[in-house]
């Protein structure tokens, strides 16, 4: 099953984009309301109201950028807090790249003890369980052995 974005992104993050996308304009509605009024010209709160719901959409869109690298890198088994301080604090947007770049691929439970297993392992690091152990009698094809 494919997941995509929002569904990754924890639900505490939707919540905090949200009300930064509300108070934006909110704040932008009010800064162009306390300006100067012109009675011919009506384009200073709609400036301001413009300029907050930019500003509030571009924030938002940073905080769900970060709860997406913080979800994402516990699904695979990486250190979820230094991924998104990393995002957050390099400039440029270059703390995202390095994410994407050498981000692990996704873990899967172990079927005997439940913690998190790589593609690539043969056996569990907890458990020791063989992910390549078939059934007595028989082979790795599933094929019964002539071994009567």
């Amino acid at each position: 099953m494919k997941r995509h974005f929002w569904d990754v992104v924890p639900t505490p993050a939707k919540a905090i984009a949200f009300a930064i996308l509300g108070l934006g304009v909110i704040i932008g509605l009010v800064v162009g309301i306390a300006q100067k009024l012109d009675p011919v010209r009506l384009w200073p709160p709609l400036l301001g109201t413009g300029a907050g719901v930019l500003m509030g959409s571009l924030l938002a869109l940073w905080i769900l950028c970060l709860g997406y690298v913080y979800a994402d890198a516990r699904r695979r088994a990486m250190p979820p807090i230094l991924w998104t301080l990393l995002a957050a604090l390099v400039p440029n947007l270059l703390g995202f790249l390095f994410y994407f770049a050498l981000r692990k691929p996704i873990v899967s439970a172990c079927p005997q003890c439940g913690q998190g297993m790589e593609a690539a392992q043969r056996f569990c690091s907890s458990c020791g369980f063989d992910k390549l152990v078939t059934p007595a009698g028989t082979d790795q094809a599933g094929l019964r052995s002539n071994l009567a």
